[in-house]
Protein backbone atom coordinates (compact mmCIF):
# COMPACT_ATOMS: atom_id res chain seq x y z
CA UNK A 1 0.00 0.00 0.00
CA UNK A 2 3.10 2.30 0.53
CA UNK A 3 3.25 3.10 -3.21
CA UNK A 4 -0.53 4.48 -3.07
CA UNK A 5 0.22 7.42 -0.61
CA UNK A 6 2.70 10.41 -0.47
CA UNK A 7 2.75 13.68 1.40
CA UNK A 8 5.49 16.80 1.09
CA UNK A 9 5.18 20.89 2.58
CA UNK A 10 7.04 23.57 1.60
CA UNK A 11 6.90 26.77 3.32
CA UNK A 12 6.81 28.89 -0.03
CA UNK A 13 7.96 32.22 -0.69
CA UNK A 14 7.11 34.69 1.43
CA UNK A 15 6.84 32.85 5.31
CA UNK A 16 10.58 32.25 7.31
CA UNK A 17 8.97 29.65 8.79
CA UNK A 18 6.70 26.65 8.17
CA UNK A 19 3.35 26.23 10.10
CA UNK A 20 2.10 23.34 8.19
CA UNK A 21 2.39 19.61 8.87
CA UNK A 22 0.97 16.37 7.41
CA UNK A 23 0.46 12.90 8.13
CA UNK A 24 0.55 10.13 5.95
CA UNK A 25 0.58 6.95 6.98
CA UNK A 26 -0.74 2.99 7.42
CA UNK A 27 -2.53 2.47 10.69
CA UNK A 28 -0.62 -0.78 12.27
CA UNK A 29 -2.56 -3.94 12.82
CA UNK A 30 -5.09 -2.46 9.97
CA UNK A 31 -6.23 -2.21 6.73
CA UNK A 32 -6.53 1.67 7.37
CA UNK A 33 -4.78 4.59 6.11
CA UNK A 34 -4.48 8.31 7.93
CA UNK A 35 -3.93 11.08 6.42
CA UNK A 36 -4.08 14.55 7.09
CA UNK A 37 -3.19 18.11 6.85
CA UNK A 38 -2.56 20.64 9.57
CA UNK A 39 -2.53 24.05 8.68
CA UNK A 40 -1.34 26.41 11.62
CA UNK A 41 -3.27 29.68 11.65
CA UNK A 42 -1.01 32.71 10.14
CA UNK A 43 -1.44 35.99 12.50
CA UNK A 44 -1.10 34.79 15.73
CA UNK A 45 1.87 33.85 17.49
CA UNK A 46 2.49 29.62 17.78
CA UNK A 47 0.75 28.37 14.65
CA UNK A 48 3.47 26.14 14.02
CA UNK A 49 2.76 24.87 17.93
CA UNK A 50 -0.57 24.06 17.56
CA UNK A 51 0.03 22.20 14.59
CA UNK A 52 2.28 20.16 15.97
CA UNK A 53 0.27 19.97 19.00
CA UNK A 54 -2.61 18.54 17.06
CA UNK A 55 -0.38 16.28 15.05
CA UNK A 56 0.41 14.04 18.28
CA UNK A 57 -2.63 13.64 19.79
CA UNK A 58 -3.95 12.34 16.26
CA UNK A 59 -1.18 10.10 16.10
CA UNK A 60 -2.13 9.29 20.00
CA UNK A 61 -5.62 8.65 19.32
CA UNK A 62 -5.11 6.24 16.26
CA UNK A 63 -3.20 4.26 18.07
CA UNK A 64 -6.07 2.35 18.88
CA UNK A 65 -9.21 3.11 16.60
CA UNK A 66 -12.85 1.95 17.52
CA UNK A 67 -15.32 0.91 14.94
CA UNK A 68 -16.97 4.08 14.86
CA UNK A 69 -14.27 5.93 12.72
CA UNK A 70 -16.12 9.11 12.54
CA UNK A 71 -16.33 9.19 16.40
CA UNK A 72 -12.75 8.15 16.47
CA UNK A 73 -11.74 11.26 13.97
CA UNK A 74 -14.55 13.52 15.82
CA UNK A 75 -12.77 12.93 19.07
CA UNK A 76 -9.29 13.55 18.40
CA UNK A 77 -10.11 16.91 16.80
CA UNK A 78 -11.84 17.52 20.26
CA UNK A 79 -9.17 16.56 22.35
CA UNK A 80 -6.53 18.30 20.25
CA UNK A 81 -8.68 21.33 21.15
CA UNK A 82 -8.45 20.79 24.53
CA UNK A 83 -4.31 20.45 24.53
CA UNK A 84 -4.47 23.88 22.79
CA UNK A 85 -6.80 25.43 25.06
CA UNK A 86 -4.57 24.22 27.80
CA UNK A 87 -1.35 24.99 26.18
CA UNK A 88 -2.85 28.47 25.33
CA UNK A 89 -3.63 29.26 29.09
CA UNK A 90 -0.04 28.27 29.99
CA UNK A 91 1.85 29.84 27.01
CA UNK A 92 1.28 33.52 27.40
CA UNK A 93 3.52 34.41 24.45
CA UNK A 94 1.96 31.88 22.17
CA UNK A 95 -1.81 32.85 23.74
CA UNK A 96 -3.38 32.65 19.97
CA UNK A 97 -2.54 30.08 18.66
CA UNK A 98 -4.64 28.49 16.68
CA UNK A 99 -4.80 25.46 13.60
CA UNK A 100 -7.54 24.71 11.40
CA UNK A 101 -7.27 20.60 9.68
CA UNK A 102 -8.83 18.20 7.43
CA UNK A 103 -8.00 14.58 8.56
CA UNK A 104 -8.93 11.75 6.56
CA UNK A 105 -9.16 7.92 7.56
CA UNK A 106 -9.10 5.71 4.19
CA UNK A 107 -10.17 2.10 3.61
CA UNK A 108 -8.96 1.11 0.18
CA UNK A 109 -10.11 -2.78 0.30
CA UNK A 110 -13.60 -1.72 1.14
CA UNK A 111 -13.79 0.97 -0.72
CA UNK A 112 -14.94 3.95 1.74
CA UNK A 113 -13.21 6.98 3.47
CA UNK A 114 -14.42 9.13 6.34
CA UNK A 115 -13.01 12.90 7.28
CA UNK A 116 -13.28 15.34 9.61
CA UNK A 117 -12.45 18.92 8.68
CA UNK A 118 -12.45 22.38 10.70
CA UNK A 119 -11.23 25.95 9.02
CA UNK A 120 -9.97 26.20 5.26
CA UNK A 121 -7.66 23.32 4.64
CA UNK A 122 -9.27 21.10 1.99
CA UNK A 123 -9.74 17.35 0.69
CA UNK A 124 -11.00 16.99 -3.07
CA UNK A 125 -11.62 13.94 -4.53
CA UNK A 126 -10.81 12.75 -8.46
CA UNK A 127 -13.06 10.25 -10.00
CA UNK A 128 -13.24 9.65 -13.22
CA UNK A 129 -10.72 12.90 -14.15
CA UNK A 130 -13.20 15.31 -12.26
CA UNK A 131 -12.16 16.72 -9.51
CA UNK A 132 -15.20 17.22 -6.58
CA UNK A 133 -14.21 19.00 -3.69
CA UNK A 134 -15.56 17.37 -0.78
CA UNK A 135 -15.23 19.88 2.28
CA UNK A 136 -16.27 23.01 2.79
CA UNK A 137 -14.27 26.27 3.65
CA UNK A 138 -15.35 27.17 7.00
CA UNK A 139 -14.85 31.42 6.02
CA UNK A 140 -17.03 33.97 4.57
CA UNK A 141 -15.10 34.13 1.36
CA UNK A 142 -15.95 30.03 0.90
CA UNK A 143 -19.46 30.18 1.72
CA UNK A 144 -20.38 33.51 -1.37
CA UNK A 145 -18.23 30.59 -3.68
CA UNK A 146 -19.52 27.11 -2.80
CA UNK A 147 -23.05 29.05 -2.84
CA UNK A 148 -21.89 30.17 -6.64
CA UNK A 149 -21.76 34.14 -5.68
CA UNK A 150 -18.26 34.35 -6.26
CA UNK A 151 -15.94 32.08 -8.55
CA UNK A 152 -13.84 30.30 -8.16
CA UNK A 153 -11.05 33.09 -8.95
CA UNK A 154 -13.17 35.99 -7.83
CA UNK A 155 -12.52 33.96 -4.04
CA UNK A 156 -9.08 33.53 -4.94
CA UNK A 157 -8.59 37.29 -5.54
CA UNK A 158 -10.89 38.38 -2.22
CA UNK A 159 -9.26 40.28 0.34
CA UNK A 160 -10.93 38.34 2.98
CA UNK A 161 -9.77 34.85 1.50
CA UNK A 162 -8.05 34.20 4.22
CA UNK A 163 -10.65 34.98 7.25
CA UNK A 164 -12.07 32.08 8.53
CA UNK A 165 -14.99 31.41 10.96
CA UNK A 166 -13.51 27.79 13.08
CA UNK A 167 -10.08 26.64 13.72
CA UNK A 168 -8.90 24.49 16.76
CA UNK A 169 -7.69 26.94 19.82
CA UNK A 170 -10.66 29.40 19.18
CA UNK A 171 -13.19 28.41 21.04
CA UNK A 172 -13.24 26.17 23.87
CA UNK A 173 -16.44 24.10 23.94
CA UNK A 174 -16.47 22.59 19.87
CA UNK A 175 -17.68 19.38 21.40
CA UNK A 176 -20.79 20.57 22.47
CA UNK A 177 -21.53 22.21 19.09
CA UNK A 178 -22.90 19.85 16.39
CA UNK A 179 -21.87 21.35 13.31
CA UNK A 180 -18.35 23.28 14.00
CA UNK A 181 -16.38 19.85 13.13
CA UNK A 182 -17.63 19.03 9.71
CA UNK A 183 -17.36 15.00 9.18
CA UNK A 184 -18.64 12.41 6.84
CA UNK A 185 -18.08 9.43 4.33
CA UNK A 186 -16.98 9.11 1.13
CA UNK A 187 -17.20 6.17 -1.50
CA UNK A 188 -13.66 5.71 -2.41
CA UNK A 189 -13.40 3.49 -5.34
CA UNK A 190 -10.97 1.98 -7.46
CA UNK A 191 -9.19 4.23 -9.43
CA UNK A 192 -9.75 7.63 -7.58
CA UNK A 193 -7.56 9.62 -6.05
CA UNK A 194 -8.26 12.13 -3.11
CA UNK A 195 -5.64 15.38 -2.26
CA UNK A 196 -5.68 16.74 1.50
CA UNK A 197 -4.12 20.54 0.88
CA UNK A 198 -3.45 23.67 2.68
CA UNK A 199 -4.53 26.98 1.88
CA UNK A 200 -1.12 27.80 0.59
CA UNK A 201 -1.94 25.63 -2.57
CA UNK A 202 -5.78 26.09 -3.05
CA UNK A 203 -5.58 29.89 -3.21
CA UNK A 204 -2.58 30.11 -5.33
CA UNK A 205 -3.90 27.81 -7.86
CA UNK A 206 -6.99 26.81 -9.51
CA UNK A 207 -9.09 23.40 -9.58
CA UNK A 208 -8.59 23.41 -13.32
CA UNK A 209 -4.28 23.42 -12.88
CA UNK A 210 -4.50 20.62 -9.72
CA UNK A 211 -7.04 18.30 -12.23
CA UNK A 212 -4.56 18.44 -15.20
CA UNK A 213 -1.32 17.41 -12.44
CA UNK A 214 -3.73 14.74 -10.86
CA UNK A 215 -4.13 13.57 -14.03
CA UNK A 216 -0.98 13.53 -15.22
CA UNK A 217 0.59 10.08 -15.93
CA UNK A 218 3.20 10.81 -12.85
CA UNK A 219 4.44 9.07 -9.78
CA UNK A 220 2.75 10.30 -6.54
CA UNK A 221 5.66 12.31 -5.41
CA UNK A 222 6.42 13.98 -8.80
CA UNK A 223 2.57 15.35 -9.04
CA UNK A 224 3.23 16.65 -5.46
CA UNK A 225 6.16 18.24 -6.21
CA UNK A 226 4.42 19.35 -9.13
CA UNK A 227 1.24 21.06 -6.90
CA UNK A 228 4.12 22.67 -4.97
CA UNK A 229 6.39 24.05 -7.88
CA UNK A 230 2.96 25.74 -9.41
CA UNK A 231 1.98 27.10 -5.88
CA UNK A 232 5.48 28.85 -6.00
CA UNK A 233 5.26 29.76 -9.28
CA UNK A 234 1.59 31.46 -8.77
CA UNK A 235 3.30 33.87 -5.72
CA UNK A 236 3.94 30.89 -3.21
CA UNK A 237 2.22 33.67 -0.36
CA UNK A 238 1.59 30.92 2.17
CA UNK A 239 3.27 27.47 3.59
CA UNK A 240 2.30 25.12 1.25
CA UNK A 241 1.30 21.44 1.95
CA UNK A 242 -0.19 18.27 -0.33
CA UNK A 243 -1.46 14.85 0.67
CA UNK A 244 -2.17 12.26 -2.17
CA UNK A 245 -3.84 8.99 -1.50
CA UNK A 246 -4.88 6.71 -4.57
CA UNK A 247 -7.19 3.67 -4.56
CA UNK A 248 -4.89 2.20 -6.86
CA UNK A 249 -7.16 -1.10 -7.24
CA UNK A 250 -8.43 -2.19 -10.79
CA UNK A 251 -11.83 -2.51 -11.23
CA UNK A 252 -12.75 -5.75 -12.26
CA UNK A 253 -14.09 -6.15 -16.11
CA UNK A 254 -16.02 -9.26 -17.22
CA UNK A 255 -14.78 -10.80 -20.84
CA UNK A 256 -17.75 -10.78 -22.54
CA UNK A 257 -18.55 -14.56 -24.47
CA UNK A 258 -18.62 -14.91 -27.98
CA UNK A 259 -19.61 -18.07 -30.38
CA UNK A 260 -16.97 -19.29 -32.46
CA UNK A 261 -17.81 -21.66 -35.31
CA UNK A 262 -16.36 -25.07 -35.44
CA UNK A 263 -13.87 -26.35 -38.04
CA UNK A 264 -15.63 -28.25 -40.58
CA UNK A 265 -13.68 -28.85 -43.72
CA UNK A 266 -10.57 -28.07 -45.75
CA UNK A 267 -9.67 -26.48 -48.96
CA UNK A 268 -6.48 -26.87 -50.79
CA UNK A 269 -4.76 -23.36 -52.21
CA UNK A 270 -3.18 -23.11 -56.00
CA UNK A 271 0.05 -23.74 -54.44
CA UNK A 272 -0.92 -27.21 -53.22
CA UNK A 273 -0.85 -26.02 -49.28
CA UNK A 274 -3.73 -27.22 -47.57
CA UNK A 275 -5.30 -23.65 -45.68
CA UNK A 276 -8.31 -24.49 -43.11
CA UNK A 277 -11.15 -22.93 -43.93
CA UNK A 278 -14.08 -22.23 -40.95
CA UNK A 279 -17.34 -22.84 -42.78
CA UNK A 280 -20.56 -24.85 -42.41
CA UNK A 281 -21.55 -27.27 -44.36
CA UNK A 282 -23.00 -26.80 -47.63
CA UNK A 283 -27.06 -27.66 -47.49
CA UNK A 284 -26.86 -27.05 -43.66
CA UNK A 285 -25.81 -23.30 -43.68
CA UNK A 286 -28.61 -22.68 -41.01
CA UNK A 287 -28.22 -24.62 -38.05
CA UNK A 288 -30.78 -23.72 -35.35
CA UNK A 289 -29.86 -25.52 -32.75
CA UNK A 290 -26.31 -24.21 -32.64
CA UNK A 291 -27.93 -20.50 -33.43
CA UNK A 292 -30.17 -21.00 -30.22
CA UNK A 293 -27.14 -22.07 -28.16
CA UNK A 294 -25.35 -18.98 -29.38
CA UNK A 295 -28.28 -16.76 -28.50
CA UNK A 296 -28.68 -18.19 -24.84
CA UNK A 297 -24.77 -17.61 -24.51
CA UNK A 298 -25.37 -13.91 -25.71
CA UNK A 299 -28.19 -13.15 -23.22
CA UNK A 300 -26.70 -14.93 -20.68
CA UNK A 301 -23.50 -12.64 -20.67
CA UNK A 302 -26.04 -9.83 -20.93
CA UNK A 303 -27.37 -10.82 -18.02
CA UNK A 304 -24.06 -11.60 -16.03
CA UNK A 305 -22.82 -8.01 -17.44
CA UNK A 306 -25.88 -6.44 -15.88
CA UNK A 307 -25.81 -7.97 -12.51
CA UNK A 308 -22.18 -6.90 -12.43
CA UNK A 309 -23.21 -3.08 -12.89
CA UNK A 310 -26.08 -3.08 -10.58
CA UNK A 311 -23.62 -4.48 -8.07
CA UNK A 312 -21.06 -1.63 -8.92
CA UNK A 313 -23.73 1.02 -8.79
CA UNK A 314 -24.91 -0.18 -5.34
CA UNK A 315 -21.52 0.33 -4.29
CA UNK A 316 -21.26 3.14 -4.83
CA UNK A 317 -24.57 4.04 -3.37
CA UNK A 318 -26.58 4.40 -6.37
CA UNK A 319 -30.27 2.80 -6.37
CA UNK A 320 -31.40 2.15 -9.97
CA UNK A 321 -35.04 0.41 -10.29
CA UNK A 322 -34.99 -3.08 -12.16
CA UNK A 323 -36.09 -2.33 -15.85
CA UNK A 324 -35.61 1.47 -15.90
CA UNK A 325 -32.34 2.29 -17.73
CA UNK A 326 -30.18 5.30 -16.85
CA UNK A 327 -27.59 7.46 -18.97
CA UNK A 328 -23.91 7.29 -17.05
CA UNK A 329 -24.37 11.35 -16.81
CA UNK A 330 -27.41 10.66 -14.53
CA UNK A 331 -25.89 7.90 -12.64
CA UNK A 332 -23.04 10.20 -12.04
CA UNK A 333 -24.92 12.88 -10.86
CA UNK A 334 -27.43 10.66 -8.14
CA UNK A 335 -24.45 9.76 -7.11
CA UNK A 336 -22.61 12.42 -6.05
CA UNK A 337 -26.25 13.68 -4.94
CA UNK A 338 -26.33 10.97 -2.10
CA UNK A 339 -22.65 11.42 -1.11
CA UNK A 340 -20.80 14.14 0.70
CA UNK A 341 -20.11 16.48 -2.53
CA UNK A 342 -20.54 19.79 -2.23
CA UNK A 343 -20.70 20.65 -5.89
CA UNK A 344 -21.17 19.05 -9.33
CA UNK A 345 -20.20 20.10 -12.60
CA UNK A 346 -22.49 18.06 -15.53
CA UNK A 347 -21.00 17.74 -19.06
CA UNK A 348 -22.51 19.75 -22.02
CA UNK A 349 -24.85 17.50 -24.18
CA UNK A 350 -28.04 17.18 -25.34
CA UNK A 351 -30.24 16.29 -22.84
CA UNK A 352 -31.14 13.36 -19.80
CA UNK A 353 -34.33 12.31 -19.54
CA UNK A 354 -35.73 11.75 -16.14
CA UNK A 355 -38.42 9.01 -14.90
CA UNK A 356 -38.20 10.20 -11.17
CA UNK A 357 -37.08 12.98 -9.24
CA UNK A 358 -33.38 14.11 -8.01
CA UNK A 359 -33.92 14.02 -4.20
CA UNK A 360 -31.42 16.79 -2.42
CA UNK A 361 -30.73 16.66 1.39
CA UNK A 362 -28.06 17.89 1.93
CA UNK A 363 -26.83 21.14 3.60
CA UNK A 364 -25.88 23.03 0.54
CA UNK A 365 -24.72 21.67 -2.92
CA UNK A 366 -23.97 23.68 -6.17
CA UNK A 367 -25.02 22.34 -9.33
CA UNK A 368 -23.79 23.45 -12.82
CA UNK A 369 -25.59 22.02 -15.72
CA UNK A 370 -23.15 23.91 -18.07
CA UNK A 371 -26.72 24.31 -20.14
CA UNK A 372 -27.86 20.48 -20.01
CA UNK A 373 -31.36 19.58 -20.94
CA UNK A 374 -33.35 17.57 -18.25
CA UNK A 375 -36.29 16.54 -19.81
CA UNK A 376 -39.12 14.14 -18.68
CA UNK A 377 -39.93 10.64 -19.39
CA UNK A 378 -43.21 10.40 -21.80
CA UNK A 379 -44.95 8.40 -18.66
CA UNK A 380 -43.66 10.43 -16.09
CA UNK A 381 -45.63 12.97 -14.20
CA UNK A 382 -43.23 14.06 -11.25
CA UNK A 383 -40.68 16.80 -10.65
CA UNK A 384 -37.13 16.94 -11.80
CA UNK A 385 -35.79 17.67 -7.99
CA UNK A 386 -37.17 17.40 -4.57
CA UNK A 387 -35.09 19.55 -2.66
CA UNK A 388 -35.57 18.67 1.29
CA UNK A 389 -36.68 21.51 3.96
CA UNK A 390 -33.35 20.77 6.17
CA UNK A 391 -31.40 22.51 3.02
CA UNK A 392 -29.96 25.63 3.65
CA UNK A 393 -28.14 27.36 0.53
CA UNK A 394 -28.83 24.44 -2.82
CA UNK A 395 -27.46 26.82 -5.91
CA UNK A 396 -29.06 25.67 -9.54
CA UNK A 397 -26.70 26.52 -12.26
CA UNK A 398 -27.43 27.07 -16.31
CA UNK A 399 -30.28 24.42 -16.48
CA UNK A 400 -32.97 23.68 -18.95
CA UNK A 401 -36.01 21.81 -17.61
CA UNK A 402 -39.10 20.12 -20.39
CA UNK A 403 -41.87 18.47 -19.84
CA UNK A 404 -42.43 18.46 -16.30
CA UNK A 405 -45.25 18.68 -14.41
CA UNK A 406 -43.46 20.41 -12.17
CA UNK A 407 -39.95 21.50 -12.72
CA UNK A 408 -38.97 21.19 -8.34
CA UNK A 409 -40.65 20.83 -5.30
CA UNK A 410 -39.33 22.83 -2.33
CA UNK A 411 -40.57 23.49 1.12
CA UNK A 412 -38.74 26.73 2.00
CA UNK A 413 -36.84 29.90 0.33
CA UNK A 414 -33.35 27.49 0.31
CA UNK A 415 -32.56 27.53 -3.60
CA UNK A 416 -30.85 30.08 -5.62
CA UNK A 417 -31.57 29.95 -9.45
CA UNK A 418 -28.76 31.15 -12.01
CA UNK A 419 -29.82 30.92 -15.42
CA UNK A 420 -32.45 28.41 -14.97
CA UNK A 421 -35.08 27.69 -17.57
CA UNK A 422 -38.36 25.93 -17.33
CA UNK A 423 -39.73 24.77 -20.94
CA UNK A 424 -43.30 23.37 -20.93
CA UNK A 425 -43.59 23.00 -17.27
CA UNK A 426 -46.79 23.58 -16.35
CA UNK A 427 -46.13 24.42 -12.25
CA UNK A 428 -42.47 25.50 -12.70
CA UNK A 429 -41.73 25.33 -8.41
CA UNK A 430 -44.12 24.00 -6.17
CA UNK A 431 -43.59 25.09 -2.34
CA UNK A 432 -44.57 21.77 -0.40
CA UNK A 433 -46.02 22.77 3.27
CA UNK A 434 -45.07 20.47 5.89
CA UNK A 435 -46.53 20.07 9.38
CA UNK A 436 -46.13 17.69 12.23
CA UNK A 437 -48.79 17.05 15.11
CA UNK A 438 -50.47 20.38 13.95
CA UNK A 439 -54.20 20.55 13.98
CA UNK A 440 -55.01 23.33 11.08
CA UNK A 441 -58.01 25.18 9.45
CA UNK A 442 -58.06 28.63 7.24
CA UNK A 443 -56.88 29.70 4.21
CA UNK A 444 -53.13 30.11 3.39
CA UNK A 445 -51.43 33.15 1.86
CA UNK A 446 -48.67 32.82 -0.50
CA UNK A 447 -46.84 35.43 1.51
CA UNK A 448 -46.24 32.38 3.92
CA UNK A 449 -43.66 31.05 1.71
CA UNK A 450 -42.90 33.94 -0.37
CA UNK A 451 -42.11 36.84 1.25
CA UNK A 452 -40.80 40.72 -1.48
CA UNK A 453 -37.75 40.26 0.47
CA UNK A 454 -37.06 37.02 -0.83
CA UNK A 455 -37.69 37.90 -4.42
CA UNK A 456 -35.12 38.67 -6.66
CA UNK A 457 -34.92 40.59 -10.02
Amino acid sequence: MAACFFGITDKGKRRDNNEDTFIVQELPGTQLLLACVIDGVGGYNGGEVAAEIARTVILEKFENISEDIIETLRLAVVTANERIQQQRHTDKENAGMACVLTCVIADKKNNRLWYAHVGDTRLYLLRDENLIKISSDHSAVGFLEESGRLSELDAMQHPRRNEIDRALGFEAAIAESDDYIETGESPFLPGDTILLCSDGLSDMIGSGEITAILNSEQSLPTKAKQLIDAANAAGGNDNITAVIVENNKRPKKLQALKPVLVETGKEESASGNKTVVKRLPVGKRINKRGLLICLALFLFAIMIVAFIQRKQLKREGVTVKPGVSKDARLLQLINVVNDSAKSHSLSPGTALVLNEAIQVNKDSFYLNGNGLHLIADTNYKGPAFIISNTAKNIVLDSLVLENFDCGLVIQKSNVIFKNVRFINCKVPVQYAATFSDTSLSGRFKDSIFITTKSLKK
